[in-house]
């Protein structure tokens, strides 16, 4: 009987082991973004964070996912910039649509008037060509709305969604 036993407990917790290298196989990020589709970047639980990790790709004038979505939480935003100039990504949590925000004479987003209608969730400031920032927010569920609101930027059309769902 303790024979069967040791053997019954030497295969659990090889299936454990098992179990644990086939879910590490993955991108180091713990996201997944298809080639097929630049668009499509999904947020995946992180590791040992408790949180979830979300891509969005900033480009010369666009954000990749436009529409994103997200779990509501601790979640770490990976900005990586695929353009070839400076970018940043500022997220206000809002239901406004995010090519009516309040702007000023230059046509930049006025931030000022921004945080007197709308709940400024945080930002990932100068993302160098190339670089990759990240920082973490507290997700609450509800829509956001992402820009960047480096000169001529937003009037190009650099803005996008995220929606937080319960």
């Amino acid at each position: 009987m303790k024979a069967s036993m040791r053997a019954l407990f030497v295969a659990m917790a090889l299936g454990g082991i098992a179990a644990i290298f086939v879910a590490g196989c993955g991108s180091e990020s713990g996201t997944t973004t298809t080639t097929e589709n630049a668009s499509e970047a999904a947020a995946t639980e992180g590791g040992g964070t408790g949180g979830s990790t979300l891509v969005i790709q900033m480009g010369d004038f666009f954000f990749s996912p436009s529409d994103g979505t997200a779990k509501p939480g601790p979640t770490t935003i990976e900005a990586p910039n695929e353009g070839s100039v400076e970018h940043e990504m500022v997220l206000f949590k809002t239901n406004m649509d995010p090519a009516k925000l309040p702007t000023e004479a230059s046509g930049g987003v006025d931030e000022e008037k921004m945080d007197k209608i709308a709940e400024s969730a945080g930002e990932i400031p100068d993302v160098e060509a190339g670089d990759d920032k990240s920082a973490g927010f507290k997700l609450t569920p509800g829509k956001y709305v992402m820009f960047c609101n480096l000169p001529g930027h937003y009037a190009q059309g650099m803005y996008g969604t995220l929606t937080v769902t319960k």
